[in-house]
């Protein structure tokens, strides 16, 4: 199970995919405590999901474009099996990650979005 903060639609404002829409996957969880994190929310809570609840809701939303964030989204092992299955349904996968966890097991098909916190 996934902790989930939250999953949206948007338009993306960041990187060189800045103005595409895109589904955001919010993952729950964070091991590093930024004081000046503009997402505490995501530090604890969250609701539990199957990979098949949040899949059925990311297809629900018609982005291909598809970023799995947090909270840190590589704090939760079960984010690297969604992040598999996100691309072998050919979604373009985009992991923001704080660059504290090792990236060495994420599929080589996401692309990573390096977001250097402390």
């Amino acid at each position: 199970m996934l902790r989930v903060t939250e999953i949206f639609r948007s338009i993306q404002g960041e990187s060189t995919h800045a103005g595409r829409p895109c589904t955001f996957v919010r993952l729950t969880g964070c091991p590093m405590r930024c004081v000046w994190c503009d997402s505490e929310y995501t530090f604890t809570g969250g609701e539990h999901f199957t990979i098949e609840e949040v899949m059925r809701q990311v297809r629900d939303f018609g982005c291909r474009l598809v970023e799995v964030t947090g909270g840190e989204p590589l704090a939760q092992r079960e984010a690297f099996d969604l992040i598999k299955r996100l691309c072998d349904e050919d979604y373009e996968v985009l992991i923001e990650t704080g660059g504290y966890l090792s990236t060495a097991d994420v599929d080589p098909r996401a692309k990573i979005i390096l977001d250097v916190k402390c």
